[in-house]
């Protein structure tokens, strides 16, 4: 079918307009306000918070490298401080499988509300259940978008897009270049659930008396009289009970992060693989992996100690996607930068969680690598190689495999966030072209928001 012209209306006056309200783009949102620029924000669902709040998140990392430094800094740490202020999470808390120092666990529903009046507050504009459908063009480069929501479809104009959608949709939507791998294959993608009713004296017993089973960075007995627990295995437990017909999967450990006071636990283990730019699949992985967690319920009232009696809480509000397209962009952060901690003298931010690649097809990790020392990301990363005036940040940087499977942790992607808006908003302001921006000034002005370089 060939659709019939029309004319739609066209909303002007924007500096900046950020696609996608989540990890990255909320931060990129509020920093390009911040430095006085018009943005409107346009977010597909109908809150925003994104990943954090929309999978159930078991915790925010990526804030400190393998040294305990902290390398995640500025209007990141800003939010993580309001958080603390509202009671909706502890800050930054002990790692306790060792995998990486600190977390920040957050309360999601509260996390919601804190973001959405942090963007009020910081003067952004933002629709939601607002998915962009279409860009505007002028040559290569991106002048607007188009959104198709309850008002109609409407086109808005823009000096800067930033694209934050994760899967880099209005990248391609400009028609910008995509890195392809040999196997076309991307982590699988996922749904967190969370229970009540743990008896978290019960487990814990279990994990004293079964440490091998356990990823552990510390003493077993150290976990007790904490407020928070977090646990990585339950491999034999898991195992037994593919062996009995419990579970239709195979899996070799979960990540389980348990609020001791509140009786709560969310369950990272179910697992699909799937494009997640493609519909049909992400309505047959909803289907998979809701049935998945059915299996889990069952699992951990069988096998698991003090989960005998645990009740389905709550379940992500969607798809989880750990990976799908990546921008060809200016440059390419390989896996050798990561692995050796390769500093720019354009470093935007600061990565530092190690290689935490999943394995679509099989049971456990296809990589977990522990990075030496934290790694910069360049300014090149976020801009796409043909197409000018529009940025990206989150998962769908210019980046190899592994290296995005260390950078598309939630405390990088908010400072790539920052980064992206602060970037539009400099380039907005000085009619500059994304290709040629003074990164000089980009860092300066990061710095002043007190961002680590």
């Amino acid at each position: 079918m060939i659709e019939p012209a029309r004319e739609i209306p066209l909303i002007d006056g924007y500096d900046v307009i950020v696609g996608g309200g989540g990890t990255a783009g909320v931060l990129a949102a509020v920093a390009a306000a911040r430095s006085g620029a018009r943005v409107l924000l346009l977010e597909r669902a109908g809150f925003l918070g994104g990943h954090i709040a929309t999978q159930l998140l078991e915790h925010s990392a990526g804030w400190f490298d393998a040294l305990g430094q902290q390398i995640v800094g500025g209007l990141p740490e800003r939010l993580v401080e309001r958080l603390v202020e509202a009671g909706a999470s502890p800050g930054h808390v002990r790692d306790d499988t060792g995998y990486t120092k600190f977390r920040v666990p957050v309360n999601h529903e509260a996390y919601k509300s804190i973001v959405t009046a942090w963007l009020v507050e910081a003067g952004v504009e933002f629709l939601v259940f607002s998915p962009i459908c279409g860009v505007l063009r002028e040559g290569n480069a991106v002048t607007g978008v188009i959104v198709e929501n309850k008002s109609g479809r409407t086109a808005f104009s823009a000096k800067v897009v930033v694209d934050c959608t994760g899967d880099a949709d209005i990248a391609a939507l400009a028609g910008a270049e995509f890195h392809s791998d040999p196997d076309n294959v991307t982590q699988p993608v996922s749904l967190l659930f969370k229970v009540g009713g743990v008896d978290h004296r019960a487990l814990l017993d279990y994990v004293e008396a079964n440490p091998a089973d356990f990823k552990l960075g510390l003493d077993p007995r150290e976990l007790r009289d904490q407020p928070f627990v977090n646990l990585w295995g339950f491999g034999q437990l898991l195992k037994q009970a593919q062996a009995d017909g419990v579970l239709s999967f195979a899996r070799n450990e979960l990540h389980y992060a348990g609020a001791i006071q509140e009786r709560e636990a969310v369950i990272n283990l179910t697992r699909h693989a799937a494009d997640a730019t493609k519909a049909g699949e992400l309505a047959r992985a909803e289907h998979v992996l809701r049935q998945q967690i059915m299996e889990g319920l069952h699992f951990l009232r069988r096998y698991v100690p003090g989960c005998g009696n645990v009740f389905l809480s709550a379940t992500a509000a969607c798809v989880g996607v750990r990976e799908s397209r990546r921008i060809k962009g200016r440059y390419t952060l390989t896996d050798e930068d990561v692995r050796s901690g390769q500093q720019f003298d354009d470093a935007i931010a600061l990565g530092g969680f190690p290689i935490d690649s999943h394995d679509s097809r099989g049971p456990s990790m296809d990589g977990a690598e522990h990075v030496r020392r934290a790694y910069g990301i360049p300014y090149r990363v976020l801009v796409p190689n043909t197409i000018d005036r529009l940025l990206v940040a989150g998962r769908c940087i210019s980046a190899a495999r592994k290296a995005l499977a260390s950078a598309r942790i939630t405390g990088t992607c908010m400072a790539m966030g920052q980064a992206a808006g602060l970037a539009a908003a400099i380039a907005a302001r000085s009619h500059l072209s994304t290709h040629r921006l003074d990164v000089g000034e980009l860092r300066g002005a990061l710095a002043e928001q007190g961002a680590i370089l």
